[in-house]
């Protein structure tokens, strides 16, 4: 007998459940390798590492996140040590974002982390589907955009 899934359960199954897990063994790793920031974090840590100095609204936009998210996420690096917060120089109603000095210097092993990971994820799996898979979901993201 054939089941047939609805395009519900079809995108539910292959999108939330794999992201679940991925965050998941991520954190896992990140644990292992003695980094103590989650897959969320990395995600802030990444937009820094690309453009230092930015303010929460423009790192809440580039994560998907809301204002909310993104404080409570930029509080729990700050703890860490990881980032900084000033007033912006021209509207100290903003907080620009930094990388502290171990912000800095953590990149290397952190990505380190993350690419050992997204190798094991994608071992079988070959570059053509790859970049199939890639194009697909940037196909999928910007229908949901418009």
């Amino acid at each position: 007998m054939t089941t047939i899934l609805s395009f519900e359960e079809q995108y539910n199954l292959l999108t939330g459940r794999i992201f679940m897990y991925i965050t998941r063994f991520l954190n896992q790793n990140f644990k292992s390798a003695g980094i103590e920031i989650t897959k969320e974090q990395w995600t802030v840590l990444a937009v820094l590492w690309k453009q230092d100095g930015v303010s929460q609204q423009v790192i809440a936009d580039e994560t998907g996140r809301d204002k909310p998210s993104t404080t409570r996420l930029l509080d729990n690096l700050e703890k860490l040590g990881y980032i900084e917060r000033r007033p912006d120089a021209t509207d100290r109603r903003i907080n620009n974002i930094y990388l502290t000095h171990q912000g800095i210097h953590a990149e290397k092993k952190i990505m380190k982390t993350v690419t050992a990971t997204f190798d094991m994820l994608s071992e079988g799996i070959s570059n053509k589907e790859q970049e199939t898979m890639r194009k697909v979901f940037r196909t999928i993201y910007k229908n949901l955009e418009k």
